[in-house]
């Protein structure tokens, strides 16, 4: 795929990967960005920062942890912003509510630490 600047990147599409069983807000295909890199067969969508933020929730490990941060660090989305597209997620989730509820608690403390700078790092 090519960039806008004219950059060759590659594009990675995870074969295991599958909405269902992650937390994700009903309205993440139509909030995201549709990317058109030539391929008649293919479409590709962006995720909004926030329902990425949020995609991340349900998992929750240090490599989630660390892009929520960085999201809320570069002013993409904030703390009350995944607070609550999470929130309206729960209904669809597929899986155990107690530890989801649990992750949605830790990852909004991390968010709120990382809009208060309590929280740096690398971008993503």
């Amino acid at each position: 795929m090519t960039l806008e600047d004219g950059t060759q990147q590659l594009i990675y599409l995870d074969t295991n990967y599958n909405s269902t069983f992650a937390l994700m807000h009903e309205d993440y295909l139509s909030d995201s960005i549709p990317i058109d890199f030539g391929v008649e067969n293919l479409r590709l969508h962006v995720l909004s920062p926030v329902d990425l933020a949020v995609s991340k929730i349900a998992r929750l490990a240090d490599s989630d942890r660390e892009d929520i941060a960085a999201l809320v660090r570069l002013g993409l989305t904030s703390a009350d912003e995944i607070e609550h597209r999470a929130t309206s997620a729960l209904v669809g989730y597929i899986g155990g509510q107690a530890m989801l509820s649990l992750n949605l608690q830790h990852a909004v403390a991390l968010a709120r630490d990382a809009e208060t700078g309590r929280i740096t790092g690398p971008a993503p």
